[in-house]
Order: structure tokens, then C-alpha cells, then sequence
């Protein structure tokens, strides 16, 4: 039986706030909190190349610490903003971020189809 709309509206809070939630990982440098990224942000990531993508999503989604420190960026002597992920994280810990981050905000998850059934009188 599919969701009703009532459903829908009386679980309103609790959808939202399964989008803010908050997630700490163990990295090399670590336990880091991300979030699940916005739509805006997945969507600027497709546009970058795979390792720029990578970068990108992890630095928009790590809350704490906070990558865009500038005394940070400072201290590692960081040109662009999301440099400070290449010099933070073990090349490829920034892909499993990523890929993690990404399952965190549903993708790669399997969704169960089935046949829908209309009944008869």
C-alpha cells in the first residue's frame, strides 16, 4: 500500500530533519561530522571532474572541523578552498568520503520495487 498523503504531512518534521542530520565518520586526521550535502551542492559537483568532485562534496559537507577555517587554509598554505581536503585526507579517503557522503544523501541505495496490483470487485 503506497504512502498516503496524511502519512506524508504528519511525518513532515521528521522527513526534514532527516535531511539535517548529522553523521561523524573516522578518517586518517580523525572523527570528522558531515551532512547530507543540499541539492545544489550534488548538482555543482557533477559538473567537476572526478577528483575535483570528490574534493568538492567532502569540503561542502564536512560541519566539523570547519574546512573553510582561514587560519586553517593558512596554515596549509592553501590556494583554493577545497585544497585544504588534498592536504587534510589520504587520496584515496577523499574518495571514500565522498562515496560515503553520497550514500548518506541516498544514492547506490537499493530501493525494493514490486509489482503494483489493482484490486478487483
Amino acid at each position: 500500500m503506497a504512502v498516503s498523503i496524511e502519512d506524508l504531512i504528519n511525518k513532515k518534521a521528521e522527513i526534514q530533519q532527516g535531511k539535517k542530520q548529522q553523521y561523524d565518520i573516522e578518517t586518517s586526521i580523525g572523527t570528522v561530522t558531515v551532512q547530507i550535502p543540499k541539492r545544489s551542492i550534488l548538482l555543482d559537483s557533477q559538473g567537476l571532474k572526478d577528483t575535483d568532485a570528490d574534493a568538492y562534496l567532502v569540503y561542502q559537507s564536512v560541519v566539523e572541523p570547519d574546512l573553510s577555517n582561514r587560519k586553517l587554509q593558512q596554515a596549509y598554505g592553501c590556494g583554493e578552498p577545497t585544497d585544504i581536503v588534498v592536504a587534510l585526507f589520504l587520496p584515496g579517503e577523499i574518495n571514500a568520503l565522498s562515496t560515503k557522503i553520497m550514500k548518506l544523501a541516498g544514492f547506490s541505495r537499493d530501493i525494493e520495487a514490486k509489482v503494483h496490483e489493482d484490486l478487483k470487485n
